[in-house]
């Protein structure tokens, strides 16, 4: 992903919520690595990933039009989109996400929480790997606030729980996550 100013995007997504298609095609080059990463962290098949992706940028063009920033960086609202539709391909496939054979390397920015640099040893695969075999609530809260870079308030007002019920939430998926990625150091 394109290094780019929050101002910048800003001034894309006004272009693009008054109809500018090349605009959008900007905004869709900046966000479409990280939304697929992010899908490709839940589901199995890399095509389906694929297919994800591409309805969640035909989804948020089709909605770019009455997008209200709202308090939130737009990849916050990405994300809200991205997200539900993760969530709509599971329950529609009738299967929980399944462990990711192959998503890539992340390029999200590095975490600075001393809990998660534990991770920084293991290879992307095992991170992501164990990361499917937390709970959504626990995935979402995660990939917001280490993938996506977004701040407490921010990933509360995203994920619409309390910015307390955020701070839990990420305690207990950085717990659940040591543990798993212990259970993977042990069966090596």
């Amino acid at each position: 992903m394109t290094a780019i100013s929050d101002r910048n995007v800003d001034r894309l997504v006004r272009k693009a919520v008054r109809g500018d298609v090349e605009a959008f095609g900007h905004i869709y080059d900046l966000h479409v690595d990280r939304v697929y990463s992010f899908i490709r962290s839940r589901v199995r098949d890399a095509h389906d990933a694929e297919d994800i992706t591409e309805t969640v940028f035909l989804k948020a063009f089709e909605a770019i039009g009455s997008y209200d920033r709202r308090g939130l960086p737009f990849a916050a609202w990405l994300f809200r989109i991205a997200r539900n539709a993760t969530i709509d391909f599971v329950r529609r496939s009738a299967r929980t996400p399944d462990v990711v054979e192959d998503i890539g390397e992340h390029t999200g920015p590095a975490p600075d929480d001393v809990e998660f640099q534990v991770s920084s040893h293991l290879d992307a695969e095992q991170l992501w790997s164990a990361v499917t075999r937390l709970t959504e609530e626990q995935a979402a809260v995660i990939g917001c606030r280490f993938y996506w870079d977004m701040d407490i308030r921010t990933t509360a007002r995203v994920l619409d729980r309390t910015e307390g019920a955020i701070k839990a939430l990420q305690h207990r998926a950085l717990r659940s996550l040591a543990k798993l990625l212990e259970e993977t150091k042990d069966d090596e």
